[in-house]
């Protein structure tokens, strides 16, 4: 399995898992929608996350094109970001969470489909680049992406559509993961 493959086979599972419970219990599910923007255990949760894999990242780079005094930076400095992040830009903290994760994983997205020839490799390109798009819409306006999620999750049809296309979306990814790449 090519890293293509086992990337869109991933990130399609994710989707998958994410909006199901929107078409199973969409009351449920839009409740959850509503409160998510200016949640801040998920905002923690998710900038602890984006906070680990960017430290990652940044030492294992350090290794390569940095000089070796960065390591011992990069140890010390992505917790101490983290806390004044986690203190000072608390609003719409989830959101800026996901912000970051989507732009963490566009760029997994992009690395992986530049080493595949496949010209169906824009298919995840494309997606990738929506990301980075409505990751910078989420940290520059966050209650814009709120009103959406507000419109979005309006009513049980709404809901219901949204998901169904988020899990369209999903099972073509893992389709194309597992058959295609």
């Amino acid at each position: 399995m090519t890293q293509l493959a086992l990337t869109s086979t991933i990130i399609g599972a994710i989707i998958v898992v994410a909006r199901a419970p929107g078409l199973i219990a969409p009351d449920k599910f839009r409740a959850e929608a509503l409160k998510f923007p200016r949640s801040v255990l998920w905002g923690r949760a998710l900038m602890a996350i984006a906070a680990v894999w960017v430290g990652i990242v940044m030492f294992n780079a350090a290794d390569k094109d940095w000089p070796s005094w960065a390591r011992p930076a990069i140890i010390i400095g992505v917790p101490v970001a983290y806390v004044l992040v986690v203190k000072y830009a608390n609003q719409f903290l989830a959101l800026r969470g996901v912000a970051a994760l989507l732009l963490l994983g566009a760029k997994v997205v992009v690395d992986a489909a530049d080493k595949s020839d496949l010209a169906s490799r824009l298919v995840v390109t494309t997606l990738a680049y929506a990301w980075v798009v409505a990751a910078m819409w989420m940290a520059i306006a966050p209650h814009h992406f709120r009103d959406l999620i507000g419109w979005s999750m309006a009513n049980n049809i709404r809901c219901r559509t949204v998901c169904a296309i988020g899990v369209v979306l999903g099972v073509l990814l893992i389709v194309l993961g597992l058959f295609v790449y």
